[in-house]
């Protein structure tokens, strides 16, 4: 008997770390390769979708993810914050031309079914456009 529940124990375990291990592949940043700047003008030239703050510059991918989440914090306050919100994903792609990144995060909440966060920035933390859909 004694045995049998240290097997199920170890077997649980095993399962735990695996779901576990998933989960942070499945939701850690990901290079998407690249994009254009002049394919989002519309969202870079409306009003609505831009914001005055500079965040710290930026130097690669890992880094533009980092930056873009504390954007959107920054953005959208309450509804992309605290135990309302869990990340799903994130994708970032690279425009050399412009030295830009385009941000997307993916989330799911109990208030919003689920839907996206997109940044665009440059390399200097400059925000050329935020907004989101859900």
């Amino acid at each position: 008997m004694k045995k049998t529940i240290i097997t199920v124990g170890i077997v649980l375990l095993a399962l735990l770390i695996t779901l576990v291990s998933a989960y942070a592949i499945g939701t850690a940043p990901k290079n998407k390769g690249t994009f254009s700047v002049e394919d989002y003008a519309e969202y870079i030239d409306e009003p609505n979708f831009q914001t005055e703050r500079t965040y710290d510059a930026v130097i690669d991918w890992k880094s533009a993810a980092k930056v873009g989440k504390q954007a959107i914090l920054d953005r959208f306050g309450e509804s992309a914050e605290g135990g309302l919100f869990e990340w799903m994903g994130c994708h970032v792609q690279y425009d050399k031309e412009n030295d830009a990144y385009y941000v997307r995060i993916y989330h799911i909440s109990r208030n919003v079914k689920g839907g996206a966060f997109d940044v665009i920035l440059k390399a200097d933390g400059t925000i050329l456009a935020i907004w989101g859909e859900n």
